[in-house]
């Protein structure tokens, strides 16, 4: 495995600047799933939300509509998310960025702006179906935009770029509802309307920025547009045209695309089922999606408070500055493991050992909560604050494994023809199961309490047994040579690539796929892209 450098993390970001450039843009969609994530769990418990909406909190029916209230933005993310297949397909990534940037604004106003002169909560779930509609787009393209113009030495630490801003969005969130709860004591709409409209600050930015960035040179060999796809190729590699490297990389992606040009959804559909690695490789990123959720992390995002609560920190204040401590713990790791294991650890062991710490974590919540059950005015025993403990050391494994690895993978092992059909899919069975989950949990802590925590551990087992025997290691492998790590016996390269000397992505980081050259020197004549070029504008 190797170590950690940060001269050469430096190095890279000087080298790559264009590149981690367009990725701090797009990974600001990141932040507004992030933001919204942190920002309800908050907001449910102000007294202030309750009064404007005549809300009972002793009610028998709040925890499910606590549940209702959160999960309707998931359902507009799954079908924002499903949408864009088309979306992405059809105007390019960089334009589907911007359409739903603005559905999102458009959903946080309306959310912003309910209320007034009413208890209903119908506009209210309205406004989060329709943001929730955006970041479900949002959330499916940008791993797709990022991995698809980051080369391939950075591609895992871009596209996990991601998963650090949606954290950092996580994280200032809670803070927002921290401040705000200590600055407004009064029952004010002002005191849940701040956080519902700063969310719309990354959507600005987003905005603003995605303009000046290219579309996806791999996007536009799929148009064959082909004189589009050199100069954006050359932008983001910082290189101009007609440089050797640029000439080779897009030549080898034409190579890839050949044959597979402007397919169809029903053409995709077939050609991701057409053969055994085939149907592995596109139904990978969806078991990813499915694995990530099932960790238990969106429980405790949405209901960090509840869940603090649970195992015996009082007071509203405490429970929002615990979260906001959870929040920057969240920051601190995913950045930590974005420079140091995502490149270095590489995926697979990222997360074999996140699994491992995780179910720890986990099964000590649910035991400790089990065998000492905490009654409303006791004091925190020592046992109850080891459990505090392991909520934050949840994050700490979570954050540089399954938070931002399964979007990597999902990203870099989708076919380039079939990409945008396979991240809608995964993308769909994320915010699918992410709805599940939020309108389980509080019902989960409410009924079987404990047991919450053991069924979310033994989850985590379960993924890291599925690590070892089905996930390959992708690092620095080119996206257009990955189709290789499934072919053969799934479980036994798996298993090979647990060993990092013995890993297959060492003998592909150098491979190329081209039609001008043999294998024996893998590497592409400036000829191929010029006759593409010509053919194209024949």
């Amino acid at each position: 495995m190797a170590k950690f450098d940060f001269g050469e993390v430096w190095r890279d970001i000087k080298a790559y600047r264009r590149v981690y450039l367009l990725t701090a843009v797009a990974s600001f969609g990141g932040m507004l799933f992030g933001w919204d994530t942190g920002l309800i769990g908050g907001v449910l418990t102000m007294d202030a939300f309750q009064h404007s909406f005549s809300l009972d909190k002793h009610s028998p029916d709040f925890s499910s509509l606590q549940g209702n209230i959160v999960s309707v933005l998931q359902a507009g993310c799954f079908f924002g998310a499903l949408s864009s297949f088309y979306v992405s397909d059809t105007f390019g990534r960089k334009k589907a960025l911007i359409i739903a940037d603005i559905i999102f604004l458009v959903g946080s106003i309306v959310q912003t702006t309910c209320a007034i002169n009413t208890t209903s909560l119908a506009q209210l779930y309205v406004g989060r179906v329709i943001g929730g509609f955006g970041v479900g787009l949002i959330s499916a393209v940008v791993p797709t935009y990022i991995a698809e113009n980051a080369n391939k030495e950075i591609r895992g630490r871009c596209i996990g770029c991601m998963q650090l801003f949606n954290v950092t969005g996580i994280c200032l969130s809670f803070f927002v509802n921290y401040g705000i709860s200590i600055q407004i004591r009064t029952l004010s709409s002002a005191k849940w309307r701040i956080p519902f409209a700063l969310q719309m600050l990354p959507g600005a930015i987003l905005l603003i920025g995605i303009v000046f960035q290219n579309e996806s040179p791999r996007w536009l060999v799929e148009k064959n547009r082909l004189r589009e796809a050199g100069k954006a190729l050359a932008k983001v590699r910082s290189k101009p045209v007609d440089d050797a490297d640029v000439i080779q990389e897009l030549d080898e992606i034409v190579t890839d695309f050949q044959g597979h040009e402007r397919l169809p959804l029903t053409a995709q559909f077939k050609t991701a089922c057409s053969s055994k690695r085939m149907f592995y490789q596109s139904s990978f990123a969806v078991i990813l999606m499915f694995c990530q959720q099932w960790t238990g992390t969106n429980s405790l995002n949405y209901y960090s408070p509840q869940v603090f609560q649970s195992i015996g920190l009082a007071g509203t204040s405490a429970t929002l500055f615990a979260t906001g401590v959870y929040g920057i713990v969240k920051i601190v790791v995913t950045a930590i493991g974005l420079m140091a294991f995502t490149e270095q650890l590489g995926r697979k062991w990222s997360l074999i050992i996140g699994s491992i710490g995780q179910a720890f974590a986990m099964f000590y919540i649910g035991i400790n909560q089990a065998v000492n059950p905490v009654k409303e005015g006791d004091a925190l025993s020592g046992n109850s604050i080891f459990a505090i403990i392991c909520v934050y050391l949840f994050v700490v494994f979570y954050s540089f494994g399954w938070g931002p690895i399964p979007f990597i993978l999902s990203s870099e092992c989708s076919p380039n023809h079939v990409r945008s059909f396979i991240m809608a899919a995964a993308l769909g069975t994320q915010w699918l199961f992410n709805f599940v989950i939020a309108k389980l949990t509080p019902l989960m802590l409410d009924e079987i309490s404990y047991g919450t925590f053991l069924l979310f551990g033994s989850c985590c087992i379960v993924m890291g047994v599925y690590t070892v025997l089905c996930v390959p290691e992708t690092k620095n492998v080119p996206l257009e040579s990955i189709h290789h790590l499934f072919e053969g016996s799934i479980i036994r390269g798996a298993v090979r690539d647990t060993v990092p000397r013995l890993s297959r992505a060492k003998q592909l980081q150098h491979h190329h796929v081209t039609n001008d050259a043999g294998p024996e020197t893998g590497r592409a004549g400036p000829k191929g892209v010029a006759a593409h070029i010509e053919e194209a504008q024949a």
